[in-house]
């Protein structure tokens, strides 16, 4: 039977994974992974912890060729436009008018 036991920390969580019947041997096989959360700005620790934690317990999230998936990201607030550079202005517009070409080459599909 495989355990899974997870101890909280002061700056993250450590998975311990135990299996008494490792391989059908009934060997013992121990493994612990340490997931540290406190210098995790982008949270990309947490979202790997939970991630990880799915497959561990056998929850199927799907894949991106499925048409029903459990989808794990982060919103990232778009930056005060007061805050940016030109150059970062520059980019996101740029972004925003390609983004703006594709959704009219779609719309046009359904015009004609």
């Amino acid at each position: 039977m495989v355990t899974i036991v997870l101890d909280i920390g002061d700056n993250g969580v450590v998975k311990i994974i135990e299996d008494d019947n490792y391989n059908g041997n009934d060997e013992v096989n121990v493994t612990k992974t340490l997931y540290v959360f406190d210098k995790d700005p982008d949270y990309e620790n947490r979202i790997k912890f939970i991630k990880d934690l799915c497959l561990d317990v056998g929850l199927s999230i799907g894949n991106i060729n499925d048409q029903k998936r459990l989808n794990i990201n982060l919103y990232k607030k778009p930056k005060d436009m007061s805050l940016m550079t030109k150059k970062e202005l520059e980019t996101s517009i740029m972004g925003v008018e390609r983004l703006m070409e594709k959704y009219k080459k779609e719309l046009k599909k359904y015009e004609s």
